[in-house]
């Protein structure tokens, strides 16, 4: 027998963590400023019209499907088909050609609605508790700007974030990094007298690993200069890590602006939604990290 504790179905109610992130996804909703909770809603509603119109469309589509498919049958089985079921034929596979489309469009728009909408959720959902939801003016596009020329900016940000975000570390800066890796490894090779007088070492996975770690003790400078020489450092970046986190948040800055552009060009002259939008930029928020967050 299945224990019901296991069985949440059986029981009637949601497990506890579904409760819980329920509960913090509300919570978190509840922070949104007005205008953005409406434009869920419309997102949430439009979800779920999406799902009604794709159910009358297949109900439809099988009221249409079910003489067809027994018209299809009886041409199928008969050498010499009835002309009459022929001409029947030849009338409602036109019709059921339509409603098939119409399904295929409300699939689309249904899809595309569940996506925008689950986009959103989880990007509240990923929110920590302390968050807080800021209202942001939507922008005036200029005159002549197209939803197309917007795109174009927020692919080209989108590609100097990812140049800089993988870009090198200055030589200073690898060497530094190096110059840790290497202590932390001679730590695990610091020899160590035990209570029998015996010297040990923390226990390494081989004994080329133990080596390995010795040597880092004993000559962290000699294992260094050889790292270097075999070429572990590579072409350094212009930047450092603080100019680098710098650079980033003025070009994040600017991508969110120019996809709040984006935005307020849908809601002017109409458009998809990129499936990578951002979801705060759609409902016209700014994230900002709470009073405990800043003060820590």
């Amino acid at each position: 027998m299945i224990d019901p504790r296991l069985n949440h179905s059986e029981q009637g109610f949601p497990p506890r963590y579904a409760t819980e992130a329920r509960d913090a996804l509300a919570a978190t909703i509840a922070k949104l400023p007005q205008s953005a909770a409406a434009k869920l809603r419309e997102f949430e509603d439009a979800a779920l019209s999406s799902e009604g119109a794709v159910r009358v469309a297949q109900e439809r589509r099988n009221e249409k499907l079910r003489p067809i498919t027994m018209l299809r049958q009886a041409v199928a089985q008969s050498t010499t088909p009835h002309p009459a079921n022929l001409e029947r034929l030849s009338q409602l596979e036109p019709e059921l050609e339509h409603v098939e489309e119409m399904l295929r469009r409300f699939q689309a728009e249904r899809a595309a609605a569940n996506m925008l909408f689950g986009g959103i959720q989880r990007a509240l959902e990923a929110l920590p508790s302390n968050a807080r939801l800021v209202q942001v003016p939507a922008p005036e596009p200029k005159k002549g700007m197209t939803l197309t020329a917007a795109r174009e900016a927020v692919t080209s940000l989108t590609r100097d974030i990812h140049a800089l975000e993988t870009s090198a570390p200055t030589t200073e800066e690898q060497a530094a990094t190096l110059r840790a890796a290497i202590a932390k490894r001679g730590e695990a090779g610091r020899p160590r007298m035990d209570r029998t007088g015996r010297l040990k070492t923390d226990a390494a996975a081989t004994a080329q690993a133990a080596a390995l770690a010795v040597m880092c003790w004993a000559f962290p400078e000699a294992v260094f200069e050889r790292m270097v020489e075999d070429g572990a450092l590579r072409e350094g970046g212009s930047l450092s890590a603080a100019e680098k986190a710098a650079a980033l948040a003025t070009l994040r800055a600017s991508l969110f602006e120019t996809e709040l552009l984006e935005e307020a060009l849908i809601q002017r002259d109409g458009g998809t939604r990129r499936p990578d939008a951002d979801a705060f930029a759609i409902l016209g928020v700014r994230v900002e990290a709470g009073r405990a967050a800043r003060a820590a």
